[in-house]
């Protein structure tokens, strides 16, 4: 009896399969973490040229200050083709467009369009996208050369022997950023001519919402310390 059961435990061993060496273990979890990886390329990869281009657009980090002259070199832009840019940002009447992407707002994509606007003027403007479809969901303006006009008496220029009142020599600019949280500042500033005093004339507070598009903060609701 005994040799039998001697006999059956050898026949057992036999045919078990032998416990993997930490070698064959590790080459295992590599090629299911690869696999996994390779998957998740595949359900994440661009489904259209239009799509990679978007993706591929330079990524800005945040918080966006605005600097002299931003709205006409765009650091750090990239060219988009105009004709692409209705269908892609949703921004129309465009040329010599650029954009640059930003971190992802609640899953929403978020760009920053640029270019020059039917009366050759600088304009910019912060655009969401839908997270799955990449369409153009909202647009916000944030600088429109028609908002950045001289005044000289009433807006008229002055001549050599006209008394101008100095409060009306300057230009009206509009200047912009975006915090870390998506808190975005639109402020219209008095620049002097005269002095070079600086007054604020106004500043509106937005936010992108749970849908996408962009909503006005109220004013106790703004958190001027954000970054």
């Amino acid at each position: 009896m005994l040799l039998l059961a001697v006999g059956a435990l050898c026949s057992c061993s036999n045919n078990r399969r032998p416990l993997p060496t930490q070698a064959e273990l590790l080459r295992q979890d590599s090629l299911e973490k690869l696999a996994l990886e390779q998957r998740a390329e595949a359900l994440d990869a661009p489904r259209s040229p239009e799509e990679k281009m978007l993706r591929e657009l330079p990524l800005r980090p945040l918080p966006v200050t605005y600097e002299e002259g931003f709205e006409r070199t765009l650091p750090g832009f990239a060219e988009v083709a105009p004709t692409m840019v209705p269908s892609l940002l949703g921004v129309n009447g465009l040329t010599k467009t650029k954009a640059v992407r930003l971190p992802d707002k609640d899953g929403f994509h978020v760009f920053l369009v640029g270019g020059e606007t039917a009366q050759d003027g600088p304009a910019v403007y912060l655009v969401t996208l839908d997270a799955e479809s990449w369409a153009p969901i909202d647009q916000l303006t944030l600088f429109e050369s028609s908002e950045n006009e001289e005044r000289s008496s009433g807006g008229q220029p002055a001549n050599d022997d006209e008394w101008v009142d100095e409060d009306d020599l300057g230009t009206t600019r509009v200047e912009f950023s975006v915090t870390s949280r998506y808190e975005i500042y639109i402020q219209v500033v008095f620049q002097s001519y005269v002095d070079d005093s600086r007054d604020l004339v106004g500043v509106s507070v937005f936010s992108i919402g749970s849908d996408g598009t962009f909503f006005e903060l109220e004013n106790n609701k703004l958190n001027h310390g954000a970054e």
